[in-house]
């Protein structure tokens, strides 16, 4: 037990990239195995496995961080934009997005007010947007919300 201690004292064990590789891993073979006729392309799924075992042995640790680091930076960003996306296009009949002129922060604005003023939550940068006409009654004149 002591022995298998001192194995992986040094090394960089299991971080986010390394999960992720395994993941997609596993997703290869039931890909591959999906595919009649074809069951030797699971032998691909053995490249991000192997990467995944090399960087958990690996004694590099400052290499494997820049590595996990930069792969974290990706995910969160992309996974922000999908998000961002799907917020869109949920809301796409009651707000109108903008983004900040200085800080470039995504900001929510409820649709149909008008030009207004709006306050960056980010950088506190004043803006005036145009959220579209008032809504307006039958009659003619428009709701105050």
């Amino acid at each position: 037990m002591g022995r298998n201690n001192r194995f992986f004292e040094e090394r960089n064990g299991a971080d986010a990239l390394s999960l992720f590789l395994i993941a997609l891993a596993l997703f290869l073979v039931v890909l591959f195995l999906l595919i009649p006729g074809h069951n030797y392309l699971t032998l691909f799924a053995l490249i991000p496995v192997g990467f995944a075992v090399f960087r958990i042995l690996s004694k590099n640790l400052e290499r494997r961080a820049a590595e996990n680091k930069a792969f974290v930076g990706f995910f969160r960003s992309f996974s922000g934009r999908c998000r961002r996306t799907r917020d869109r296009i949920r809301d796409r009949n009651t707000h109108v997005y903008f983004q900040c002129g200085c800080c470039e922060k995504w900001i929510r604005v409820e649709r149909g007010h008008g030009v207004v003023e709006v306050t960056c939550p980010g950088c506190r940068t004043v803006s005036r947007l145009d959220t579209g006409s008032p809504k307006t009654d039958g009659d003619g004149s428009t709701d105050e919300a």
